[in-house]
């Protein structure tokens, strides 16, 4: 099966003609979000100065998505290459020659496979001999053995141009865009040259010039600390800017949260994504968050879960999939600082649940107002021997208002 592909901008257009890659597990290209939701089976359209078009395929129909570009974080090829949208130059000519190396590159034929590793930042070459949800078995170019905590990298590439994201793309973009230049398929080092010296008069004595070094790799500036908090003692506060700021993550928490839930729910997603989403979304709350719900009658009082329990009974809903959106999302109390230095704050929407049948009816809808407890709390952490001060956004728990 082929497809045409066509970036645009600035009235600059790229076509090509790619054929499908056979892959274990979902094919396509891979489409990730600003608000933390992605689509792993999509098939890219079309990329302009303002939107972004691709196809999903549910069963047997293609159902066609249009976003902004603006909402679009970043995008892979089933053939292994990337594009990180901010990436892309404002230089005309230059975003132009970006497009087209993104579309016209030909599928990734790396050797072995890479991992992102977090701390220290580094690119890990080897060829995965066993991988579960916890851990990575390798073996390294260098020869013998190895073994990585999944908690300890950020992504994986695999050789049959496959991907792994293992953090919050937020997070993992600019990185991408950075070690673009060591995540190149790898070409053979040529030897160094071995230096020839002339022959010196006998009666003078000559020193040889020293022999060529390969440069050493400029230092990236990492934490060489796990965060800390902060201490009792001091109370950090908030400037004006970083309120502003610090208020709209938390809006953009619940965002990411309702992402994951339409993953979470989506039939033709693998265990795996399924089970990452959950793992993703428990970590946007505070430990001991809880999740209120309603029953369908709407005459039984709430029920209360913890999160991770919530998630996985989303999970085994019987729809092939959901659509959940959040509307008039605000503050009903807004981010004020605690006592203990952390800022609490109340955010309200109308949360609208659709669940879907295999004829992509609608077979259960209810229309609730959520109410979620938001927490910013304050950390440092090492970089280059200095301390940093950091917020740290957290979910608390989540009320049930009206229903309809």
């Amino acid at each position: 099966m082929f497809r045409y592909l066509t970036l645009c901008l600035a009235g600059l257009c790229v076509m090509r003609t790619a054929g499908a890659q056979n892959t274990v597990g979902p094919a396509g290209d891979a489409v990730y979000f600003t608000n933390g939701s992605h689509y792993n089976n999509a098939q890219l359209l079309e990329v302009t100065a303002n939107r972004v078009k691709f196809t999903v395929k549910r069963g047997e129909t293609l159902i066609n998505h249009n976003y902004s570009r603006d909402d679009v974080l970043m995008a892979f090829t089933q053939e292994g290459n990337f594009l990180v949208m901010s990436d892309i130059s404002a230089d005309i000519p230059q975003a132009d020659q970006q497009l087209k190396d993104f579309l016209m590159a030909p599928a990734r034929k790396a050797q072995t496979d890479l991992m992102i590793r977090r701390v220290p930042l580094e690119v890990l070459r080897g060829n995965i001999s066993y991988e579960s949800n916890e851990v990575v078995n390798y073996q390294p170019v260098a020869g013998g053995a190895a073994s990585i905590s999944k908690n300890e990298l950020l992504m994986i590439f695999y050789r049959d141009g496959k991907h792994q994201v293992l953090t919050d793309p937020n997070e993992l973009a600019p990185i991408l865009a950075s070690l673009r230049p060591q995540l190149t398929p790898e070409t053979p080092v040529p030897p160094t040259p071995v230096p020839v010296i002339a022959p010196a008069p006998p009666t003078v004595a000559v020193t040889p010039p020293p022999a060529p070094t390969r440069p050493a790799k400029p230092a990236v500036s990492q934490p060489t600390a796990p965060p800390d908090a902060v201490p009792a003692d001091t109370r950090a506060s908030l400037s004006e800017s970083e309120y502003v700021t610090y208020r709209a993550k938390a809006v953009q928490r619940v965002d990411q949260f309702v992402s994951y839930i339409t993953v979470i729910t989506d039939k033709s997603m693998s265990n795996d994504d399924k089970d990452r989403a959950i793992d993703e979304a428990t970590r946007l709350f505070m430990p001991n968050a809880t999740i209120q719900v309603t029953s369908a009658n709407k005459t039984a009082p709430p029920r209360t879960y913890n999160v991770r329990t919530y998630l996985t009974r989303l999970k085994l809903l019987p729809y092939t999939y959901t659509k959940v959106a959040w509307t008039e999302v605000q503050y009903v109390k807004e981010l004020t600082q605690a006592p203990d230095g952390n800022y609490y704050g109340i955010i309200t929407g109308q949360q609208t649940f659709e669940g879907y049948g295999k004829a992509d009816n609608v077979t259960y809808k209810d229309v609730t107002q959520k109410n979620v407890r938001v927490k910013l709390q304050p950390y440092q952490k090492q970089v280059e021997g200095q301390k940093e001060l950091n917020w740290q956004v957290f979910l608390g728990n989540v009320g049930v208002g009206s229903s309809q």
